[in-house]
């Protein structure tokens, strides 16, 4: 399987192309050409995050209640999450990757999307579904953060003497947590 999503992916669209069938649009500006459908390079990018794209899509849906034109959960570690413009088995849908747009806009009936990088594109949504589902997106991605690493300093000083046979923890106290991740004797949890 190669790896085709990225946290430099910004969109994946049609190729309307004979033999392509998956146009991907990378943060550098360049268009990459797939023989693979959408969904599949979906698929294959939540298989070697460690998850399916159906079971993604079935928390997402457990956890917010978003049924329809559910956002993506690709990578939560990378923040790699994308949102469908309409329904993902219509022909025309065009995946957007959330951290990357900037910006919304409608112009002479059309939408545009205006990404961080300064490209834009224009999709098949109006502005309103586009900016929901920017939120919905948002909403996932602060539900299912992952959790920071914090490292524990303990200080032998505190430790209360000796107890040769084990560990034993101090009383805590404000001084007692201590945020030092260069130092190796700290506990990771």
């Amino acid at each position: 399987m190669e790896q085709l999503i990225s946290p430099r992916t910004m969109a994946i669209f049609p190729a309307n192309h004979e033999v392509y069938q998956t146009t991907i649009l990378d943060q550098s500006g360049k268009e990459f050409f797939s023989t693979k459908s959408r969904i599949k390079i979906l698929e294959e990018a939540c298989f070697i995050n460690r998850s399916s794209y159906d079971g993604r899509i079935k928390a997402v849906r457990h956890e917010l209640n978003y049924h329809r034109k559910t956002p993506l959960m690709i990578s939560p570690h990378d923040y790699i999450y994308a949102i469908p413009t309409m329904s993902p088995t219509h022909y025309d849908c065009i995946w957007l990757f959330h951290l990357h747009i900037d910006s919304v806009s409608s112009k002479q009936g059309k939408t545009y999307v205006q990404f961080k990088n300064g490209s834009t594109l224009e999709v098949n949504c109006s502005e309103k579904v586009l900016n929901r589902q920017r939120e919905r997106a948002a909403a996932t991605m602060n539900h299912f953060a992952p959790l920071p690493l914090i490292s524990v300093k303990i200080d032998s000083n505190r430790m209360g003497g000796g107890n040769e046979g084990g560990m034993s923890l101090p009383p805590m106290d404000p001084g007692f947590i201590e945020k030092d991740l260069d130092n190796n004797d700290n506990f990771y949890y």
